[in-house]
């Protein structure tokens, strides 16, 4: 178990067998005789075609948002930890440290993402999958890719592993458990950073697929040779693609494999080739060499198509998704809405082979803002508190001075919550002489602030002094900022909620007063302990009013009424000879007198009835059996006595047992000479 605020990298969990079906056979030897072999058929399930819904813990960027992502690798957590190496990917039986799982990311017009499908038809035509009757659903998603697309985004299978990882936490150290018992995770991490369009300065739509690379290992990219810069244009190809005319082929927008003037693809991308049409390696017409096109900020790559630009198609896909959210059906509805501007028909038009990769889960969100880790450090200012700002050549004239006091406040532009501009005073933890606490007595503690808004102080001049509340919500955000306080805080927050909505109850409950919390500052008041202490005690003195009246464990019934001797009701009832039984009792005792006694329970062969015993034990049973049926049939009723008398029933039914002491002769004399 790991320690509060840490948590273990696992590089993989490998299952003992993968998933398919099995025949386990047992034999057994070693016995004086021989046993046939046993064999039972199993079989090892695993998500296929799709994911549930239970088996996802979370995922970045959340499904339909909107932000800066350009700087973290999208990612999906899995709650099984061996599940992204269930399957084996290059088709075999044994277990192999390569995920057959993989998260791409995808931009609009990059691929085509189908809807519900056969199975069958998820995957490239082709493709051998081991045991392709084994599957999860019958109908699929499946991903509709280019080979150039494949080899620009695609992971290599080198990658692979180092995409996949296991993470063991704490599940009460995290905010967000969602669910899960033991800790352990599976995380998929995507090969790709989804940017910011920034030859566009435009947002882009993105969709991430957590597909399945059974079978098509073989198609994935190459690995390349480790690389010191990267270029933009080898990932986002929109700046180039733009220069093409709409009126020339729809092929150019999603390809990169085509002749287009002076205008060069990036490297890396498949040039016109023998098998492909002799026409495509003339230019184009209306494209970048007769228009004269240059690549830059005002092209717009959705303008190839004459459809919206990729920043007006974002925009109302999000309202769209918020939308069908409410309705009923909105787990279908939701996800179909996300895919809307990653159906355009790729396969239609596409002169390259076309892959398809099945689709277990896809979400998709927008980058809307080009903040990276670069832009970042590239916009920092590092000039110290004081610093005067250089001014732009079209900026009016700011302070020739820094408004700096003696006390080591500095005067800095302020905007309220209400949008005013204003002066407002700041100042450092560094002070250049030794400041007065606002308490007046050493050991008196300072006041307890909730907010900033409480610190904010108006000194003489006018203005406010924000040293203080900064400082307050500086470090509320930096302790906001660790998981571990903010899961700490949660707890907190439940524990304080039940105990209070337990301690009003019971001040209702109880004649006594409850003590203050106050008088508890120094003691540990456990709730629990006080219960057992105060009210169970209150509850047993009133056990009939607040628990209920007892009831007996069982119901002891009517009692039976015997007129005759006791001895020789059971005597007939059970078919002895009871003056035989008592002399053989005055001589041997009557335990062994018992344990000799012949019971006639049936007519053994060649034994002949005994009319005595056989015709009173058959009209008993039939007289048992008809007064039965007759009680089903017509219960007693209770007889209503008048008004004014002793209320009187109805005699109980007789039933067999009743019959039989009723045939019972009268007591005789059975003194024996």
């Amino acid at each position: 178990m790991p320690q509060t605020g840490h948590f273990i990298l696992h590089s993989n969990v490998m299952p003992k067998v993968t998933a398919g079906r099995y025949e386990l056979r047992t034999e057994q030897t070693g016995l004086p005789f021989e046993v046939e072999p046993e064999s039972t058929h199993i079989q090892v399930a695993a998500p296929r075609y799709t994911m549930p819904t239970d088996q996802i813990l979370s995922s970045f960027p959340p499904a339909n948002a909107e932000g800066a992502f350009g700087d973290r690798l999208p990612q999906i957590v899995l709650k099984r930890r061996s599940l992204p190496w269930e399957r084996n990917p290059a088709g075999a039986v044994n277990p192999s440290e390569t995920p057959w799982l993989a998260l791409v990311v995808v931009a609009e017009g990059e691929a085509t993402l189908s809807t519900a499908t056969p199975v069958r038809d998820c995957v490239t035509a082709g493709t051998a999958l081991l045991e392709p009757d084994d599957k999860d659903v019958e109908q699929g998603l499946y991903l509709a890719v280019t080979e150039t697309v494949v080899k620009k985004i695609f992971p290599c299978q080198d990658d692979l592993p180092l995409l996949a990882h296991v993470r063991e936490v704490d599940v009460t150290d995290t905010e967000l458990a969602n669910g899960d018992d033991d800790g352990w995770l599976a995380v998929v991490l995507a090969n790709r950073l989804p940017v910011f369009d920034q030859a566009g300065n435009k947002p882009v739509r993105y969709m991430a697929c957590l597909v399945n690379l059974e079978g098509q290992l073989a198609a994935l990219p190459p690995p390349l040779p480790p690389v010191t810069s990267f270029e933009f244009a080898l990932a986002q190809d929109w700046s180039v693609l733009a220069t093409v005319s709409a009126a020339s082929s729809p092929d150019a927008r999603v390809m990169g494999n085509v002749a287009l003037g002076n205008v060069v693809l990036p490297s890396g991308g498949p040039g016109p080739s023998a098998s492909r049409p002799a026409v495509l390696a003339a230019p184009l017409a209306g494209s970048a060499a007769a228009t004269g096109a240059k690549l830059g900020a005002a092209l717009d790559g959705g303008a190839a198509m004459a459809q919206p630009g990729i920043g007006k198609q974002w925009s109302s896909t999000t309202q769209k998704v918020a939308a069908v959210a409410l309705d009923p059906d909105a787990k279908r509805l939701v996800r179909d809405t996300m895919a809307q501007g990653f159906r355009l028909p790729i396969e239609l038009y596409a002169l390259e082979q076309v892959l398809r990769f099945p689709v277990l889960a896809h979400w998709s969100f927008t980058t809307s803002e080009g903040a990276t880790f670069e832009t970042l450090m590239q916009d920092l200012d590092v000039g110290l508190l004081g610093t005067v700002p250089e001014r732009a050549p079209d900026a009016p004239a700011a302070r020739a001075q820094p408004e700096v006091v003696q006390t080591g406040h500095i005067g800095l532009d302020h905007r309220t919550r209400r949008g005013d501009q204003a002066r407002a005073w700041y100042r450092g933890p560094c002070v250049p002489f030794p400041t007065p606490r606002d308490s007046t007595a050493k050991d008196e503690p300072l006041a307890l602030a909730h907010s900033a808004d409480q610190l904010r102080r108006v000194i003489p001049d006018g203005r406010e002094d924000l040293s203080v509340a900064a400082a307050f919500e500086i470090g509320r955000l930096l302790a906001l900022s660790q998981l571990s306080v903010v899961s700490a805080l949660l707890r907190f927050r439940a524990e304080q909620f039940g105990a209070g909505r337990v301690r009003e109850i019971l001040a209702e409950l109880l004649p006594f007063a409850l003590p203050e919390l106050h008088e508890l500052r120094d003691e540990r008041f456990d709730i629990g302990r006080f219960v057992a202490r105060q009210v169970l005690p209150v509850l047993a003195k009133n056990s009939d009013r607040m628990v209920g009246p007892q009831r007996p464990v069982a119901d002891p019934g009517r009692p039976l009424r015997v007129d005759a001797d006791l001895d020789r009701l059971v005597a007939a009832g059970l078919g002895l000879d009871l003056a035989a039984l008592r002399e053989r009792a005055d001589a041997v005792g009557v335990l062994p007198a018992l344990q000799q006694a012949r019971v006639p329970l049936a007519v053994q062969p060649g034994e002949a009835q005994n009319e005595k015993l056989l015709l009173p034990a058959l009209r008993a049973a039939l007289q048992g059996e008809l007064q039965r049926t007759l009680g089903v049939a017509a219960p007693p009723r209770e007889v209503v006595a008048p008004r004014g008398t002793r209320a009187a029933r109805a005699a109980p039914v007789s039933d067999a047992l009743d019959a039989l002491i009723d045939s019972a002769p009268a007591d005789e004399e059975e003194d024996q000479p």
